[in-house]
């Protein structure tokens, strides 16, 4: 398991609610095709790097607007060797449509995920949910079980 699973990992059980919490993680100098900004007011604070104080971002934004639970936390980095900094709050995604690339009774968050992997300039995506947390990279899904998070 890799530092940014364990990151993610950190928010299981601290989620809002039954509100999914996906994070989509990516490398260039704006964020990937096939997402957009809900425009959010308040607006919480971005720039943040991606360390073991991103539950606390996290929490921060979501006491300023709760509604920045609805859609997915955008990290950016601008090339390979960079850190990861928090871009955007509350991105929809709309990949185009895989072939092949759905999965049954998984819904919608699941599959645009798992979609939105393959786009261009998407490194990962995080899923967490109820059930537990998903890594979704290049068009497979991972699911990190309980015992690699302890």
């Amino acid at each position: 398991m890799t530092v940014v699973d364990l990151i993610f990992a950190s928010l299981v059980g601290r989620r809002a609610g039954d509100a999914p919490i996906i994070a989509c993680l990516y490398t260039g100098h704006a964020p990937p095709p096939n997402c957009a900004p809900m425009l959010r007011s308040p607006e919480p604070q971005t720039g943040q790097p991606l360390d073991t104080s991103f539950a606390d971002h996290l929490a921060s934004a979501l006491a300023l607007n709760p509604a920045v639970h609805d859609g997915a936390v955008m990290l950016g980095r601008e090339d390979v060797s960079g850190l990861y900094r928090i871009s955007g709050w509350s991105y929809r995604l709309f990949p185009a449509d895989a072939a092949g690339g759905k999965v049954t009774n998984r819904g919608s968050a699941f599959n645009s995920c798992l979609d939105m992997s393959i786009v261009s300039r998407v490194d990962r995506l995080y899923l967490i949910t109820r059930d537990g947390i998903c890594r979704f990279e290049k068009g497979s899904v991972t699911q990190l079980v309980y015992e690699m998070l302890s």
